[in-house]
């Protein structure tokens, strides 16, 4: 699974925002999801994922906003929103019955075995755990936003959040193989 790779505009916006600031980073972050989104449509798997379609979307519109409005944004309410509305996807992928993580499933993997509980099951269990590894992450832009003076305990949250996921899914993943 590419989960990690398609978490990457948020990962560019957060960089750049500290090197060009809000709109930069938004441009920037809107790139790297178009880029993404081009691999993916023309690559195996002929369909773009739904975090870098999110991504496309959220830091797209807000790039081409910026750009028209000039808004004083502060980063970390930028952060936040596009944060809490990847959240909000993930989020609404589990209550609509289908895990975000299918899309990741390998395009050389047998599709008769996409359909099985095993499989299914194993998707809502990682969807779950990287949904709750972003919400974590909400919450330390939430944090961050109210109190500044946390920033490094934000950046702990996260990161921890992040390869907490990431191990678990590995794990996860090779357990369900054998």
């Amino acid at each position: 699974m590419n989960i990690l790779l398609g978490l990457l505009p948020f990962l560019v916006f957060a960089i750049a925002a500290r090197l060009f600031g809000t709109s930069g980073a938004l441009c920037a972050a809107a790139l790297t999801a178009l880029i993404l989104c081009a691999r993916d449509w023309t690559g195996p798997r002929r369909h773009c994922g739904l975090l870098e379609l999110v991504s496309l979307i959220v830091f797209g519109g807000l790039a081409v906003y910026a750009g028209l409005t000039r808004p004083a944004w502060p980063v970390m309410g930028v952060r936040l929103a596009v944060d809490a509305v990847l959240l909000l996807v993930m989020l609404a992928s589990l209550l609509i019955g289908r895990p975000f993580t299918l899309g990741y499933a390998r395009p050389e993997g047998d599709p008769a075995a996409w359909l099985t509980p095993r499989f299914i099951r194993g998707h809502y269990v990682v969807s779950g755990v990287w949904t709750a590894a972003v919400a974590a992450i909400v919450a330390a832009d939430a944090l961050v936003l109210v109190w500044p003076n946390a920033l490094m305990v934000g950046v702990a949250v996260i990161v921890t959040a992040l390869l907490a996921a990431s191990r678990f899914t590995r794990r996860y993943a090779a357990s369900l193989r054998t």
